[in-house]
C-alpha cells in the first residue's frame, strides 16, 4: 500500500481525535451545581448514560466522552426531552471534584431558528463522607493575548488569537486545506466570533465559540450554520479535545453535526496587522 499518497479527507476536523474514552461506564456522579439544577449522572454503559435534573425520573441517551488529561474528561450528549435541540457538554475534573456544564441549545431565536444559545453552569461533585470543594471552574482572561496553531489532520492547520474576553479570532497557513473550504473573508469583514474562557486548572481551559456572526449576517451562504465548539485545551501536553454542536450544510441540504474532534497545537506568531485590527462586530 502507497501509505504516502493514501487518500484522505483533506478538510476533517476529527482525524486526530483520541480514542473515545469508555472507563466512566459504570460510575454514578451526584453534581451539585451552583444554580439548584442538580444532576445526577449514570454512566450505565460503554456508549449508553442516564441523566436527572432536580429529582425528576432519568432520560436514557447516548453520550460521546474523551479526556483531557489523566484526571479530567470532556463528557457529552444530545438531551432527548428538550422541545428544542439541545445537548449538555460536561467538565468532569476527578482531581478537584469540580464540574462545569455547557448546556446548547437550538431553535430559541425566532429569526435564526439555526442560532445556537450557550449557557454555563457551574458545580462540584457530592461523595459521601466528603465536604462540598468551595471551589469552582470560572470564566477567565487568564488565556488572552495567546496565539495557537492547531494540527486537526494532514492537511488542515487552523491558527487562533484569543484576543478579547468575549471573542475569538481565526486564520490559517495558506498550504491549510482551509484556504479553499473556509468562506470567512469573503462573506464577514472579519473572522471574530463569539467566545467564552474558563479555567479548570492551571494550563487547561475550556474555551467555546459560537458561529454566530456567519449565521446572522451571512445565512445560508456558507456550511455553517451557528456551530458551537467546545473546547478543553490543555497546554502542558499542547493538545485539545473537543466537539461540535449544530448543523453542517453539505450538498445544499442541512443536517444536524455532533462529533468529537481533536487537534495537536504549537505556539504561533501571528502578524501585527491580523492581531491589532478592530473588531468590526463591537463598538
Amino acid at each position: 500500500m502507497d501509505l504516502r499518497n493514501y487518500p484522505r479527507r483533506e478538510y476533517a476536523i476529527e482525524q486526530f481525535t483520541q480514542a473515545r474514552c469508555f472507563e466512566l461506564a459504570g460510575e454514578r456522579f451526584s453534581f451539585i451545581m451552583d444554580s439548584g439544577s442538580d444532576v445526577v449522572l449514570d454512566v450505565t454503559g460503554r456508549d449508553t448514560c442516564a441523566y436527572s435534573v432536580l429529582g425528576a425520573e432519568p432520560t436514557e441517551t447516548a453520550y460521546l466522552c474523551l479526556k483531557a488529561d489523566d484526571d479530567t474528561y470532556l463528557f457529552t450528549y444530545e438531551l432527548r426531552d428538550s422541545p428544542h435541540r439541545a445537548s449538555h457538554t460536561w467538565v468532569i475534573d476527578r482531581a478537584q471534584r469540580l464540574v462545569t456544564l455547557l448546556t446548547c441549545t437550538r431553535g430559541l431565536n425566532p429569526r435564526f431558528p439555526y442560532m445556537v444559545k450557550s449557557e454555563y453552569d457551574f458545580g462540584a461533585i457530592e461523595e459521601e463522607g466528603k465536604e462540598l470543594p468551595f471551589v469552582r471552574h470560572c470564566f477567565t482572561g487568564e488565556s488572552l493575548g495567546t496565539t495557537v496553531q492547531w494540527q486537526w489532520s494532514t492537511s488542515l492547520v487552523t491558527q487562533h488569537a484569543y484576543l478579547e474576553p468575549g471573542y475569538y479570532r481565526i486564520t490559517w497557513p495558506p498550504d491549510s486545506a482551509a484556504v479553499s473550504f473556509e468562506t470567512f473573508e469573503d462573506l464577514l469583514p472579519s473572522t471574530d466570533e463569539p467566545a467564552r474562557y474558563v479555567k479548570i486548572k492551571d494550563h487547561m481551559f475550556l474555551f467555546v465559540l459560537t458561529e454566530e456572526h456567519m449565521e446572522r449576517h451571512a445565512t445560508g451562504k456558507s456550511p455553517f450554520r451557528s456551530n458551537n465548539m467546545a473546547f478543553i485545551q490543555n497546554y502542558d501536553r499542547m493538545v485539545h479535545v473537543g466537539r461540535t454542536f449544530g448543523t453542517l450544510r453539505r450538498d445544499g441540504a442541512d443536517s444536524d453535526i455532533f462529533i468529537l474532534f481533536g487537534a495537536f497545537g504549537s505556539p504561533v506568531t501571528l502578524s501585527e496587522e491580523f492581531l491589532n485590527r478592530k473588531n468590526p462586530f463591537t463598538v
